[in-house]
């Protein structure tokens, strides 16, 4: 696994979670292990085992693949794809009509001369 994908494996998982609106000790307890093990996968600083994994896609209720899911990463920076995990965790709170102006600003952006 490459770097850029443990990141985005983190993120997904960080993701998940503050979807959920849980704490890492709240899913750390669902899962059985300690909240110290659940930040160091949240970090990349770790991976989790297939069994880790599966346990925390069944405690958020979400597919294990969704968690598995890697956005080409190739030839992107570090800041970059934590940048645009950031961004991916903002948008999934947004309620539909924030979604719709956060939509309309990007294309803004996206339009813009470089």
């Amino acid at each position: 696994m490459t770097n850029a994908q443990r990141e985005q494996l983190a993120a997904a998982i960080r993701a998940a979670r503050r979807s959920k609106g849980l704490t890492q000790e709240a899913l750390a307890e669902r899962i059985n292990r300690t909240s110290a093990s659940l930040s160091n996968l949240e970090r990349a600083q770790s991976l989790p085992s297939l069994e880790t994994l599966v346990l925390i896609a069944e405690a958020l209720d979400v597919p294990i693949g969704s968690l598995l899911d890697f956005p080409a990463t190739r030839g992107k920076t570090r800041s970059r794809i934590r940048e645009e995990n950031e961004i991916m965790d903002m948008v999934r709170s947004l309620s539909a009509e924030q979604l719709r102006i956060a939509r309309m600003q990007i294309e803004a952006l996206g339009s813009m001369k470089k």
